[in-house]
């Protein structure tokens, strides 16, 4: 399945919580000292881009919408530490396991998130096609052929208001420039050339920032803005 289909390999781990999936469990991703130096790179990215937009992040940003939710815990993470006026703060992912997990720690703390189990085909349809503020998807896209990729992203963009924030897997060295798609062997994640399928969708990239491994401490990552 790696080498003939990888999207419907890693649908197969994801749906059914195995192998990568299985290690994602609330004790350890709740926990913000845990939080991914990408994610956080681009959660000031996000405040950095709404400030010298003249809006103030802690007040005017009202809503988030997570494609590849997991658990839930960069929602949670918003919700405590950099968008505290957000609300609905909404995530979809295939994983129904980590959804009812992470829901089921979510309200024992009354946290305003709420997770849905859904694929990425139908993002939106859970929560009524409403439009946020701010939509996110985070190590989401590296397990999506090029043909889902690029739908996940237009619909992203259409449920978006005002900024939709990228990050995505990228090669090793050469500043990370990826110029086709093409599948890793390790694990069949795929990385695609994200800045041209964003062009070609008709938007446009507000910043681009290339993490390499050793910053990472995962997979070399490129951090997008884009609206």
């Amino acid at each position: 399945m790696r080498r003939h289909d990888p999207e419907a390999l890693h649908r197969f781990l994801w749906s059914n919580h195995l192998a990568y999936a299985a290690t994602y469990e609330p004790k350890k991703k709740f926990e913000a000292s845990s939080l991914n130096p990408t994610r956080q790179l681009l959660f000031r990215q996000i405040v950095d881009y709404y400030r010298s937009s003249g809006l103030n992040p802690q007040e005017q940003i009202r809503s988030v919408f997570e494609v590849g939710c997991s658990l839930g815990y960069l929602l949670r993470y918003l919700e405590l530490y950099v968008l505290p006026a957000a609300a609905p703060l909404h995530g979809i992912d295939i994983d129904r396991y980590a959804v009812r997990t992470g829901m089921s720690y979510l309200q024992s703390v009354n946290s305003k998130v709420q997770l849905f189990d859904a694929d990425v085909a139908k993002i939106g349809e859970a929560t009524g096609n409403q439009q946020y503020d701010l939509v996110l998807s985070c190590g989401v896209l590296m397990y999506l052929n090029k043909k889902t990729a690029k739908a996940t992203l237009q619909k992203m963009f259409a449920l978006s208001r005002r900024l939709v924030g990228i990050i995505c897997t990228a090669h090793q060295g050469d500043g990370g420039a990826t110029l086709n798609s093409e599948t890793r062997k390790s694990d069949g994640a795929y990385l695609h050339d994200m800045h041209s399928m964003i062009r070609e969708s008709g938007h446009y990239i507000i910043s681009s920032t290339f993490v390499d491994f050793a910053e990472s401490g995962s997979s070399p990552s490129y951090v997008i803005l884009a609206r």
